[in-house]
């Protein structure tokens, strides 16, 4: 544990990573492996592709890392999140594009080796910047009235925000190219980071 001026110890003590390897996403786990089998975990990259496979896939790993996703030329991983069959999942992008989709409709991929399907279609020079986890819409407002204080925050590179309720961005299929989040602009810069947000919830 250290203060917000400490600084810091070398991921390498834990991860050994190469000249040409990087961090791109921390999650917390439960510390029971045994829960673990029971949860799912999504990979995106920043050229859209998404994919999904039981948490338990990664349980045996040793000391120098495994693999976990195959990727293509000029791609990386920019999110990894844990996520159920009743949530939905939703993609970003850095110029403010959004889509949504259902997580029981991505198919599960056994093993490592593959390098996923698309998730969103991107327009040249686009990536995506950042996937969020979100409770499914239900098909009656009743069930929705729990929903009515989550928002999604847009966050530019130039410091601007805005946030938007989480039921304004509607569900639709995996791999189109989704809906206007944000408007990118001169002032506003590209999208730096899209998060859930509630009320009560505070921002750094």
């Amino acid at each position: 544990e250290g203060t917000s001026s400490s600084k810091g110890k070398s991921i390498f003590n834990l991860l050994p990573l190469k000249s040409h390897q990087s961090i791109s996403s921390i999650m917390p786990l439960p510390e029971d492996e045994n829960e673990w089998k029971n949860l799912l975990v999504v990979f995106v990259t920043s050229n859209g592709n998404i994919r999904k496979n039981t948490l338990e896939d990664f349980i045996n790993i040793n000391a120098s890392g495994k693999i976990a996703m195959k990727l293509e030329e000029n791609d990386k991983i920019v999110g990894v999140k844990i996520c159920r069959d009743d949530q939905d999942i939703m993609l970003s992008t850095k110029e403010g594009k959004c889509i949504r989709f259902m997580s029981k409709k991505l198919r599960l991929f056994k093993g490592r080796s593959s390098k996923g399907i698309r998730g969103i279609l991107l327009r040249d020079n686009d990536k995506v910047i950042s996937i969020s986890i979100l409770d499914a819409l239900k098909s009656d407002s009743k069930s929705n009235k729990k929903n009515i204080d989550k928002y999604i925050l847009s966050v530019t590179e130039n410091g601007y925000g805005k946030r938007t309720s989480f039921l304004d961005y509607r569900v639709t299929n995996r791999g189109g190219k989704g809906i206007i989040g944000i408007i990118n602009s001169p002032r506003n810069g590209s999208v730096a980071a899209t998060l859930m947000v509630q009320d009560e919830d505070e921002i750094i």
